[in-house]
């Protein structure tokens, strides 16, 4: 009796013992993983932060070369929001 209950009990070893082992592989490969996702957010951050500053170089290249487009297109997008804008809100009073 009490050598099948050493033999239950040593199974039941092994199979704490082989579910700790797969925790541990499990727990390195999502490491793994979260690593990576970090290390593509920052690529991702230092591309976004890239296009940005090239969209903002353009934009000021734009404007010192054509100054009065520039300044006209400021004033009809102006124009146009005050117009919609004055549109809707007239709308939504009636």
């Amino acid at each position: 009796m009490a050598e099948i209950a050493f033999a239950k009990t040593v199974r039941v070893g092994e199979k704490i013992a082989e579910a700790v082992s797969d925790i541990e592989n499990a727990k390195a490969v999502l490491s793994e993983v979260v690593d990576e996702g970090k290390e593509a957010a920052r690529r991702a951050l230092k591309r976004g932060r890239r296009a940005a500053e090239d969209l903002d170089e353009d934009a000021v290249r734009g404007v010192r070369q054509y100054p009065r487009a520039a300044v006209a297109v400021t004033f009809a997008v102006a124009l146009g929001t005050g117009l919609l804008l004055g549109w809707l809100f007239g709308r939504v009073r009636r």
